[in-house]
């Protein structure tokens, strides 16, 4: 990988970044280039509150049926998938590239928030999470 690669290896790899348009082609050939990962793409500039957002995510994600819809079950949900190894499973690392608009800043901290939490905890590289906000 080239210094630049490095870096940006440095900031995505098990974490969550907010990224710029700009950012994304390098962000993303990262992601599944050195990573091997599955991109999912979860576009939420349509929806209009949390409860559409977190089942948009149960869906998209495919969370588990016991997912109860709210930020504590999605920080257990996260956390549960980043805290395994990346190599325990078959599955390879995932990455959750969100699209929002700057208008649903406000009703989406708290979900944004709740990931970087779940994030911290992260070992290995089972999920990174680049989040695209649109003015």
């Amino acid at each position: 990988m080239t210094d630049r690669l490095n870096v940006l290896w440095t900031d995505v790899a098990g974490k969550m970044s907010d990224i710029t348009p700009d950012q994304l082609g390098t962000y993303l050939t990262l992601c599944v280039d050195e990573l091997g990962s599955d991109v999912t793409v979860l576009d939420l500039r349509k929806l209009q509150g949390q409860p559409e957002v977190m089942h948009t995510l149960a869906q998209r994600l495919q969370f588990p049926s016991y997912f109860g819809g709210n930020l504590d079950a999605l920080f257990d949900v996260v956390s549960e998938r980043v805290t395994q190894p990346a190599d325990s499973h078959t599955a390879p690392p995932q990455t959750w590239l969100f699209k929002s608009s700057v208008a649903q800043e406000k009703m989406l901290f708290p979900v944004a928030d709740t990931l970087r939490d779940a994030l911290a905890g992260a070992t290995g590289v089972a999920v990174t999470v680049l989040w695209l906000v649109y003015a």
